[in-house]
């Protein structure tokens, strides 16, 4: 976690290692002082709490953590390939039964579709049970292991729905964006125990949100959200153009970031060429989203971006939904007897033998 002392420090437990570690959230809010303690953190890693370990370098931090577990030569170098991950829209109720969440969350949450509409996200008829995307994408024929959730009441409506989200993140690493409108209610969602929370530039104010986010964690995700120029809550900002956003979020400090084009979201029709040329020569790692299917990932590793966010519904997903369940074998019914007449009388010989 670089960035809380300076730009230049990077942090590790001091128990494992892991550079995993926050500032412990005391009241949520956005009181200054109050919600979180710079003199006490906690690692996501391993849940122990206390003043972490500083480091010049990230490959000394990495070094470090190798160390704790016991392996003392220096990681090689490896050639990592673009990262596919799905993007997850849940649609929500809020008057859901507790008792019924608890028992059923994965039934009771839906996957859906999303379009850019109007300033917001909105949910298109498409829609299926977080448990059957889930069968789909995490069984061995797609292999999901990250998932980027999108809160849609609270990216929409400034309510996010953590009750649900606490229970869908158990499942695997999840990116979540919960639509927090200060830096603050972004770092709320490490209380759900997701590996990384999404700023999304559409409820954020300003790009000066970004200073203060990353004063409170450097491993929070940058997502520029961009219709043609990067869309912000409030209409007054004027740092609209996404590539001096982008050099701008890299002068703060984050070394990676999401370019959402919301224009093509949902519609799997590939990014855009015009803005993958914006986006090339950045120094950061750049994943795209917005029309994207899996096979365009491999392109745009090809090109130099860390990965992509693949369309909720892309035709291998919706094929995955579809794959028929196998039925349960019964058992082979004898077909009945065809009715034959009855045979006329002494048409038949009887045991006596007589005519």
């Amino acid at each position: 976690m670089p960035g809380r002392f300076g730009p230049t420090d990077f942090a590790a437990c001091a128990r494992c290692g892991s550079g995993q570690v926050h500032p412990k959230l005391l009241v949520m809010g956005p009181i200054a002082g109050v919600d979180s303690d710079s003199r006490s953190y906690v690692c996501h890693a391993c849940g122990y709490e206390g003043l972490p370990i500083f480091f010049d370098t990230e490959a000394g931090r990495a070094q470090f953590e190798r160390e704790k577990k016991g392996i003392w030569e220096a990681e090689p170098a490896t050639k990592k390939g673009p990262v596919s991950i799905p993007i997850l829209p849940i649609q929500t109720d809020p008057l859901i039964d507790m008792k019924v969440l608890d028992l059923l969350p994965w039934r009771v949450v839906a996957v859906t579709g999303v379009r850019w509409e109007a300033g917001g996200l909105a949910p298109t008829g498409y829609r299926v049970s977080f448990q059957e995307y889930w069968d789909a994408i995490g069984g061995p024929r797609y292999n999901a292991s990250r998932i980027y959730m999108l809160d849609l009441a609270g990216i929409n409506r400034a309510n996010p729905n953590f009750e649900v989200t606490r229970h869908l993140g158990k499942r695997c690493d999840v990116w979540l964006d919960s639509g927090g409108r200060e830096p603050e209610e972004v770092m709320d969602g490490y209380m759900l125990d997701v590996e990384r929370v999404v700023a999304g530039t559409k409820t954020l104010p300003s790009l000066d949100a970004f200073a203060v986010l990353y004063a409170l964690s450097s491993e929070a995700l940058p997502c520029l959200d961009w219709d043609g120029r990067v869309v912000w809550r409030e209409p007054s900002e004027t740092q609209v153009d996404l590539r001096d956003v982008a050099k701008a979020i890299r002068g703060i400090g984050f070394s990676s970031i999401c370019v959402m084009d919301l224009r093509r979201l949902g519609s799997e029709l590939g990014p855009d060429p015009a803005l993958l040329s914006l986006l090339e020569g950045l120094d950061l790692d750049v994943y795209v989203g917005g029309g994207l299917q899996e096979s365009h990932v491999l392109r745009l590793g090809e090109r130099g971006f860390a990965g992509g966010l693949v369309d909720p519904f892309t035709p291998v997903i919706r094929d995955l939904l579809k794959t028929p369940k196998p039925e349960a074998p019964t058992e082979a019914i004898a077909p009945a007897p065809a009715p034959r007449p009855a045979p006329a009388p002494r048409s038949v010989p009887d045991s006596t033998g007589l005519p």
